[in-house]
């Protein structure tokens, strides 16, 4: 997913865009995720250089409605 992509989307709505690029950045670069993040499927895949790998495809995210709000 690319933010550029969302924020061209979102353009219309400023606050939209930041509250989606917050909640994104949230989901993938928190150190916390294991608190609030429940992976629910997950595939096996091949990396450019051969080794495979486990990657999540599928997950839940779980906020306090204050954050949500």
């Amino acid at each position: 997913l690319s933010l550029a992509l969302s924020g061209t989307v979102l353009s219309r709505c400023p606050s939209c865009a930041r509250n989606f690029a917050n909640i994104y950045c949230n989901n993938i670069c928190s150190p916390d995720q294991s608190l609030f993040t429940n992976v629910t499927r997950v595939v096996n895949r091949t990396t450019a250089l051969g080794s495979r790998q486990l990657a999540v495809v599928e997950y839940q995210s779980f906020y306090r409605k204050d954050f949500a709000d």
